[in-house]
């Protein structure tokens, strides 16, 4: 599956939970952005607390209780959990995400040239 099918599959999955995909109106779109926002910063800030843990469980070792292997499966999962929400903030948008990612590639490859190894 492709960036493009994954966005029409979150599409599809939003319509049919009831996630609004679609306005009337511009403040309700942005209304509705905000409120995704939030959860998608949620979502990075789940990603990092587990980040900061597993970081303290490498400086400390035993000294510092963590599963790491459950900590890697939760950081796919909060992972997961963000880019869900960045699909649907493209698909509220109307953007082709997968085509956008592309176009920004291209552009960094100009960008960063001087960094090429």
């Amino acid at each position: 599956m492709n960036l493009l099918e994954l966005c029409k599959t979150c599409k599809s999955f939003d319509e049919q939970h009831g996630f609004p995909v679609a306005f009337d109106q511009e403040n309700q779109k942005f209304n509705q952005i905000t409120k995704d926002l939030v959860g998608l910063f949620g979502e990075v800030g789940e990603f990092s607390n587990i980040v900061k843990k597993i970081n303290l469980k490498i400086e400390k070792g035993d000294n510092y209780e963590l599963n790491m292997l459950e900590a890697k499966e939760h950081l796919k999962e909060e992972l997961s959990d963000s880019l869900i929400y960045i699909i649907r903030l493209a698909n509220i948008l109307d953007i082709d995400l997968e085509k956008e990612c592309l176009n920004k590639i291209d552009r960094n490859r100009v960008r960063y040239e001087k960094l090429k190894k």
